[in-house]
């Protein structure tokens, strides 16, 4: 027992690893392990047929390929910029909800991962799609939404992006079929946001145009498992509970045919009727009857078995996968909370770069000119807390901005706003208005009154010789 290392002259076969001769273990010994592999075969991400019939057929396939696409959008985001009014904020939310980019970047999220690649065109009223998306070029109201393609419904271009960027060496173009809207149309790449399911090699993406590979892929054997241990297990519901009955000489009444045969046939009609109707079993003095039953344990943890591979094939756990409870002394929170972690990256590599270029053509479309410098944004959290937790968020951020305000560090109306602002994760405060706000501002920036003159209504209607003569009062007088 030990490691081996073959060399053949030239340096180009190599075999290292463990190995038993006299037991016969290893990769390098005759045994079944070593005869098994893994080999090319006929990729289903080029199938689409088949991979159409699987998300209409299946609920575990249309789980595994919606969830994420939800989950990714679900959240939303939460704008900052020390250079934009609270109204400009809600305006670029609207607009986005409006014209239904979520559910559109859903929409290219799941053909991404059930196809291997999926595209969202952005519609410009006006433009030619076939160009280069130019900012400056967008006009006031002009932005349309977004247009969902799938990799089976456009044709990606020879040409490559030579320009330094992302994009770098991918189709410069697309060219949408004829049998789809806008059929035989070219898109310009600047024009288009790609998602893919799972990313490929370099000589990989070449074979599928540039595209990556269904997220079906990699589950499709454990998917295979998992509904043929339902439907055997539902089959077996048939066999839980057999009735035997033996019968004297039965092959010769079978054989003799005739009324014989007939008798015997009304015997077990009768034998089914009573069964039903009064729980009887009528049978011959010299017949047998006997009874098996069938016991289910152990189904439950082969198909449990089945879907925790699944889940582990695509990273989303059971809890959220099939919609179970937690079970024993799991609570679920702590596998939620590593897949929203993998969700936020996700977020961060994919759809980071979608939305920025989304919220600067939305910048342009509302008013004509682009974002400020200081405009970021951050993708809200999953996590939803529970009412008591939203109600100790609350009030640490009542707490905190009231400190900041007091302390003469915030403006009355900023402390309005960020009090409005942190509504949103916890439901509070939520009946601020942007009159509220301006009103506060308007407070905060009106000009300072005279020396000697109170903040009080009273003063206004002062009589000047109470205020002191040569003093003018509130009005100016």
């Amino acid at each position: 027992m030990g490691r081996r290392k073959d060399h053949k002259p030239g340096g180009k076969h190599w075999k290292d690893g463990f190995d038993s001769f006299s037991a016969n273990l290893g990769l390098q010994q005759d045994n079944l392990l070593a005869r098994s592999g893994y080999k090319p075969g006929s990729y289903i991400s080029r199938q689409p047929q088949v991979l159409e019939d699987m998300y209409r057929t299946s609920w575990i396939v249309g789980r595994m390929v919606e969830v994420v696409a939800e989950d990714m959008v679900r959240g939303g985001v939460d704008i900052q910029s020390a250079d934009m009014e609270a109204s400009e904020i809600d305006a670029l939310h609207r607009l986005l909800r409006i014209t239904g980019v979520p559910g559109r970047l859903a929409d290219a999220i799941k053909w991404g991962r059930l196809y291997g690649g999926g595209l969202a065109v952005i519609l410009i009223d006006g433009h030619d799609l076939a160009t280069p998306l130019v900012m400056d070029d967008i006009a006031e109201g002009s932005f349309r939404g977004l247009y969902v393609l799938d990799r089976n419904q456009v044709v990606p271009s020879q040409e490559t992006v030579t320009e330094i960027g992302g994009m770098l060496g991918y189709p410069e173009s697309y060219r949408i079929n004829t049998q789809a809207s806008l059929g035989g149309t070219d898109i310009h790449y600047s024009r288009c946001i790609r998602f893919i399911g799972v990313d490929l090699p370099w000589q990989q993406r070449q074979g599928e145009q540039q595209w990556g590979g269904s997220v079906v892929e990699r589950a499709y054997d454990r998917i295979l498992a998992l509904d043929s241990a339902t439907h055997g297990s539902a089959n077996l519901l048939y066999k839980s509970f057999l009735r035997v009955i033996g019968v004297k000489n039965l092959r010769e009444l079978l054989a003799s045919g005739g009324k014989r045969e007939q008798a015997l046939t009304k015997m077990f009609t009768m034998i089914r009727q009573f069964q039903s109707n009064e729980g009887i079993t009528l049978l011959d003095a010299e017949d047998t009857f006997q009874t098996h039953g069938w016991t289910f344990a152990g189904v439950y943890d082969a198909l449990q078995a089945f879907a925790e591979q699944i889940s582990g094939a695509t990273g989303i756990p059971l809890v959220r996968l099939l919609g179970q409870s937690p079970k024993g002394f799991s609570t679920g929170e702590s596998d939620l909370r590593i897949y929203y972690d993998t969700i936020a990256t996700q977020q961060e590599d994919d759809l980071r770069p979608a939305l920025t270029l989304l919220f600067s053509v939305a910048a342009r479309s509302l008013w004509g000119k682009p974002l400020p410098e200081s405009f970021t944004f951050d993708f809200r959290s999953l996590y939803l807390p529970t009412e008591g937790e939203k109600s100790q968020i609350a009030t640490a951020d009542a707490q905190s901005v009231a400190a900041l305000h007091s302390s003469g560090l915030i403006p009355a109306h900023m402390a309005l706003a960020e009090l409005r602002d942190a509504g949103r994760v916890t439901g509070r405060w939520t009946s601020i208005t942007d009159e509220d706000i301006d009103a506060a501002r308007e407070i905060a920036t009106a000009p300072p009154l005279p020396e000697g003159i109170e903040p009080a209504d009273s003063a206004v209607f002062a009589d000047p010789a109470d205020v002191g003569e040569g003093t003018p009062n509130a009005a100016g007088i």
